[in-house]
């Protein structure tokens, strides 16, 4: 695009170089000329030589502005000949094998329970972990199993049998709101099994924002809408165009999810040396297929959330950061009850190397009269490695744990609660990258679940494939 203020001395050689029919055959060619008006430069009559005493006599700061305003025509000609929304997105097409019946979790009951403790005051008591066989980048798992007494749109329900699945079709659209300013949305279509003559395909909105940079430098941003998350680091990499490998964390569906509300992020000093984030919004930055999402509040509190980092110079890139948030619980009708979240994060990149972790507590008391799940997550974390060992050729290797207690219900009342799921899991990932181009992208995970603290080992492993097509 070519400058509204052009340097003079950028002008006048531009003069000096240029004949003036040279310039009067730029001036019929310009598409400028040809939109705004009709050509008024006169016919040449062959008396170049009178032509150019004429052009001579010209004052130069004339002929300059004459210039100027030529360019700035071909300038706003080239604007308006620009998409005013650009397009992108991605298809993710996958292949995947779970063990077991592709479920993560089994039920604790019988004559002999594994934890007793539960017992009575448990109608149903769940060990191990619902989101530990997942199949892509969506956080999907192979199957979710039968948890009697519950409601729940399994997306996949493979009941343990490989398939082939198309894991989603992402739209991106991004346009310019005056200078300083970007509007982004980004909508995913996932095919998936209908049923009863219904279908099952939907349609997720999982961002759409406008983002504000005040400043001149434009290290600062302010946004409006539905936004990414500002907890740990994940959220960075949470699409399957964006993620090294296939599948999230474990403790993914804690702050990967997008929420809607206001947020800043600022980045200060040499080499960006401190970056701050906050955001206040509806409900927390879990993942909406999770027990505690809400898109649109049911109470008056918001959740505040915020992150500080550094990023200290060193021979490589390191950034080590510290996040929470804090605000009233998810779907309750109350803001009484707290749902809070605290971590502390690290990445690093050393030429074709990346390291990446996280570590993280939370908690929400629950409320049995709005029928809204509690949460003790005693800690869950992980740490990755990302090494591109040829341009085309990459392998990960991730270890992570989760040791959380979810439930509904009020184990206290004479009756009960409903149902618990106590989670001691830990997982370890490889897999293979192949980029063919950076259109073209081929990955392959295995992952190795299994159980600790007691709770019996669940056959919930699964091998899944992804192939992306970048636009």
């Amino acid at each position: 695009m070519l400058s509204r203020h052009l340097p003079i001395s950028i002008l006048t050689s531009a003069l000096m170089l240029a004949t003036p029919a040279t310039l009067a055959r730029a001036t019929e060619t310009n598409p400028a000329s040809a939109e705004s008006g009709p050509n008024l430069t006169p016919p040449n009559d062959g008396n170049d030589d009178d032509t150019a005493l004429e052009d001579a006599a010209t004052p130069v700061s004339d002929r300059l502005r004459d210039l100027e305003a030529q360019l700035e025509q071909t300038r706003q000609v080239a604007v308006g000949r620009q998409p005013r929304v650009v397009f992108g997105g991605y298809i993710d097409l996958g292949f995947f094998a779970p063990q077991g019946n592709g479920s993560g979790i089994v039920r604790d009951g019988g004559a002999m329970p594994a934890f007793p403790e539960y017992t009575g005051k448990y109608g149903w008591v769940f060990l191990g972990d619902l989101l530990a066989p997942t199949v892509n980048s969506r956080g999907e798992a192979a199957d979710l199993g039968e948890a009697a007494g519950s409601d729940r749109f399994d997306s996949i329900h493979s009941r343990g049998a490989p398939g082939f699945v198309a894991n989603e079709v992402n739209l991106t659209m991004t346009t310019g709101v005056g200078g300083s300013a970007l509007a982004t949305a980004s909508v995913n279509f996932v095919p998936r099994n209908g049923s009863n003559f219904s279908l099952g395909d939907f349609i997720d909105v999982d961002l759409a924002q406008v983002e504000w940079m005040p400043t001149a430098s434009q290290k600062t941003s302010l946004f409006a809408g539905k936004t990414d998350s500002v907890l740990g680091i994940e959220y960075r990499d949470r699409k399957a165009s964006q993620r090294f490998g296939i599948t999230p964390s474990l403790i993914a569906r804690y702050t990967t999810g997008t929420a809607l509300g206001l947020k800043f992020r600022s980045k200060l000093g040499p080499e960006d040396l401190v970056v701050i984030a906050g955001a206040v919004t509806n409900g927390s930055n879990t993942t909406e297929q999770f027990h505690f999402y809400n898109e649109l509040d049911s109470n008056a509190g918001k959740t505040a959330s915020g992150r500080l980092a550094l990023r200290p110079p060193l021979p490589f890139e390191l950034e080590v950061g510290a996040s929470g948030s804090y605000g009233a619980q998810d779907r309750a009708r109350s803001s009484k009850g707290a749902m809070w979240f605290w971590g502390v994060d690290l990445q690093a990149h050393a030429g074709t190397v990346d390291v990446k972790g996280q570590f993280l507590r939370g908690a929400a008391p629950g409320s049995p009269i709005d029928n809204v799940y509690g949460l003790r997550l005693h800690g869950g974390g992980y740490l990755e490695g990302n090494w591109m060992i040829t341009p085309v050729v990459g392998v990960i290797g991730r270890a992570e744990y989760r040791d959380a207690f979810v439930w509904l219900g009020d184990a206290t009342s004479a009756t009960g609660a409903e149902r618990a799921y106590l989670t001691k899991s830990w997982r370890a990932t490889g897999g293979l990258r192949l980029a063919f181009s950076d259109r073209v992208v081929a990955k392959a995970e295995y992952l190795r679940n299994g159980e600790y603290g007691g709770v019996p080992q669940i056959k919930n492993d699964v091998f899944t494939m992804s192939l992306l097509l970048i636009d």
